[in-house]
């Protein structure tokens, strides 16, 4: 009877595993079949060869671009846009506008930053410590000046966060601060000889001035004139900025330029979206608002960077309005054009083409949300596509031909979101069953165990007493320990004493890391402490948190937690492989499959996360009670688990939509990035409680839980950050 028990219930999980498998299998179909909008869009992995590295990243390509006249010459011609995530994401953080914008026709590349995602961090690249650093998006730019199907006058580029600096500096330094004729003017004056002067500058006509060239230097000038059209033609026509600004991407910020001899004030040459919160959580970096004495994004339109870009003078930027910058003739900003709503304008207003002709045209959108907001709205979404829409004149065909526009407001890729978010579901619930599978195989039976009665009652005070503490301990030390976890050369937050090495190559997991090991051992402090409140009963240390384990059982746990690992993560791989790089993931929660690096990384950290878990599951585990169901006892840890990173990002947030900026900076610090690293451990800590108490119970060891929890979400850490140290061996 027992033996039919048992198989019974090994059934029971081979069908609960078959439910999360199929599960996953459809939402990464769904998911597939929004992306390629039901096989009308290409998406093709690619990955480019440069700086003795790899720069990654996600095609988008509609197939009707591919059109040709069967001699390899493509007839149809697309505008194409430049993806970039932001700091410490991926490509995958643009899915929504990748989708959105292929789905009108645009030929998209959804880059990975170099150290970010698949693409390598190549021993030799742009310092990403500098005001010029552009992290592969001119890489990315140029490699799109080499597809055929792409129309090479009609490229923007638009990045969310860290990555709207390296776009933006990457048209600042492709497009540049020189009209086509200060180009012109400056070829006369500096290869030819000629004389200009302010008013030739003024007059913007470079023809005159080389008519008072010899015949001779006419034809020169011809020839010149006409590879220096050429070239200009191509350079970024575009840049969109999305939780982002000129603050960061320093390069693209007006600024006195020297034409042919004479100083005038220039704008950057290309046309310029914004698309920032209003309840950002950066506006002192992205607009350097500080310096304007202005702590909140609302007032974002107010500061000097904005009002610079905009060309304003020293009026307030209207929000969802076009503007045209004015020429300047002196060294002093021209006043702009405002020429009318961002809703209300389309593509065929005369002065609107006239100004993104000129590369002048300029709008900014300020939705109510928080930076990280900004991946998954459909309002930030619905504006991507019109800005792009309206200047690249394009939107499933020439708008100026009569073409019929796709509604900016008509999204599907919130369906692809929710796929995406039920397949990271069914993956963590895939792990009980995978467990008791192999948990009741011959190999590892002998794991099994029953544990120890619970001891303690609902009434007990020190457990109380020690939980309180256990909640506000970890958010009390966020701070300082992610400043401890730091690197002496960080670019990244506060400075600490961890340099960057092949071990300690991810700054951001170190971080986490510190701050994990040393709460960790602060809370076997208090375990040891509540020991010796208690061992009037005779335990042991090791019996009372259930950590005896003979080695060769601890060996069988080990490959117990590896083989769940192994099977969870290849559930990924088989989605991302069959169903066009089709991942599990919600918001920042991802899992991905990483790259070799990345492996290499993941078990670089492992036994330093492990310290962590096993005490997580100590405490976990020893708060069973007599007086309480289990069921309600389960739900009480894993809240106690997650409760205290949750009160403070809660708390940080009700500040920030009450004051406008988050409490850090009243006191003139900036920890942002901390806030945004532990977003995922307000879910993952809940769910490592459950998956240590059910292995507990099984296994009656904190042993498995406390190693899985370790495998699966050390995975998600490193698999979604980025690299700051080469790992080119």
């Amino acid at each position: 009877m027992k033996r039919r028990s048992e198989i019974m219930n090994t059934r029971k999980y081979w069908k609960m595993l078959a439910v999360c498998l199929v599960v996953m299998l459809l939402a990464s179909f769904v998911s597939a079949l929004v992306k390629t909008g039901a096989g009308s869009i290409l998406v093709r992995e690619t990955r480019i060869n440069t700086r003795g590295g790899t720069l990654s990243g996600v095609m988008y390509i509609p197939k009707s671009a591919l059109e040709n006249d069967g001699h390899g010459n493509y007839t149809s011609p697309r505008p194409a846009v430049v993806l970039s995530h932001g700091y410490l994401n991926s490509n995958q953080m643009q899915d929504p506008n990748a989708i959105e914008l292929s789905r009108r026709g645009f030929v998209v590349f959804s880059m990975d930053m170099y150290g970010h995602g698949n693409s390598d961090l190549p021993n030799a690249t742009d310092d990403p410590t500098g005001t010029g650093a552009t992290l592969g998006a001119i890489d990315a730019y140029e490699y799109m000046l080499t597809l055929p199907y792409v129309d090479h006058t009609r490229i923007g580029l638009a990045a969310h966060s860290m990555g709207g600096m390296n776009t933006g500096n990457a048209v600042a330094l492709e497009a540049g601060f020189f009209t086509l004729e200060d180009a012109l003017l400056e070829m006369l004056y500096s290869e030819l000889g000629a004389e200009v002067t302010a008013e030739d500058v003024a007059a913007q006509d470079p023809d005159a001035v080389a008519a008072r060239l010899s015949e001779k230097e006419q034809g020169i000038y011809e020839v010149r004139k006409q590879e220096i059209t050429d070239e200009y033609a191509v350079r970024p026509f575009a840049e969109l900025f999305i939780g982002s600004g000129p603050g960061f991407a320093a390069l693209t910020q007006s600024h006195e330029v020297e034409v042919a001899g004479v100083t005038v004030w220039r704008d950057l040459q290309a046309n310029v979206g914004v698309n920032i919160g209003l309840i950002e959580e950066n506006a002192w970096l992205m607009f350097g608002a500080n310096a304007d004495g202005i702590d909140n994004a609302s007032q974002i339109p107010e500061t000097t960077l904005a009002r610079q870009l905009f060309g304003t003078g020293e009026n307030t930027v209207e929000r969802l309005t076009w503007y045209s910058l004015n020429l300047s003739n002196t060294t002093t900003q021209a006043q702009s054009d405002m020429l009318g709503g961002f809703n209300e304008l389309d593509a065929s207003d005369e002065a609107l083409r006239q100004a993104i002709a000129n590369r002048s045209a300029r709008v900014i959108n300020q939705p109510y949300e928080i930076h990280a907001g900004n991946h998954f709205s459909l309002n930030t979404t619905s504006f991507v596509v019109q800005f792009f829409s309206t200047v690249m004149n394009y939107n499933n065909g020439e708008l100026a031909d009569g073409a019929v526009a796709l509604d900016p407001g008509n999204a599907i890729w919130p369906v692809k979101e929710i796929a995406n978010g039920v397949a990271l579901a069914a993956l963590f619930v895939m792990v009980w069953p995978l467990f008791m599978i192999l948990l009741n195989a011959p190999f590892f039976a002998s794991l099994q165990a029953t544990p120890a009665e619970p001891m303690l009652s609902r009434h007990d005070k020190g457990f109380w007493g020690m939980n309180v503490l256990l909640v506000l301990i970890p958010a009390a030390t966020l701070i300082p320990f992610f400043m401890l976890g730091g690197a002496p050369t960080t670019y990244a937050g506060n400075k600490g004493p961890i340099a960057w090495s092949a071990l300690f190559s991810q700054e951001m997991s170190t971080r986490l890391m510190v701050w994990a090991v040393l709460n960790g051992l602060i809370a076997l402090a208090l375990l040891a402490v509540r020991h010796l409140c208690l061992k009037k009963d005779g335990l042991s240390f090791v019996s009372r948190y259930s950590l005896a384990i003979k080695p060769k059982a601890l060996g069988k746990t080990a490959v117990l937690a590896l083989c769940v690992f192994a099977c969870t993560y290849l559930s990924v791989v088989v989605c991302s492989f069959f169903f066009d790089l089709s991942d599990a993931r919600l918001w920042v929660i991802a899992g991905r499959v990483m790259t070799a690096e990345q492996f290499r990384t993941w078990a670089g950290y492992l036994v330093f996360f492990l310290v962590f878990y096993l005490v997580n599951s100590m405490v976990v585990n020893s708060g069973r009670m007599k007086d309480m169901s289990e069921g309600k006892n389960l739900a009480l840890c894993a809240v106690i688990n997650g409760l205290g990173l949750l009160l403070m990002e809660a708390a940080n947030y009700i500040y920030l939509m009450a004051q406008g900026h988050l409490v850090w900076y009243d006191f003139g610090q900036d920890f942002f990035l901390t806030l945004v690293v532990i977003y995922p451990l307000v879910v993952v800590l809940p769910l490592a409680a459950v998956y240590a108490r059910k292995m507990y119970l099984r296994t009656g060891s904190v042993w498995p839980g406390a190693l899985l929890n370790t495998m699966l979400f050390t995975w998600l850490s490193v698999g979604n950050t980025c690299y700051h140290y080469s790992m080119i061996l």
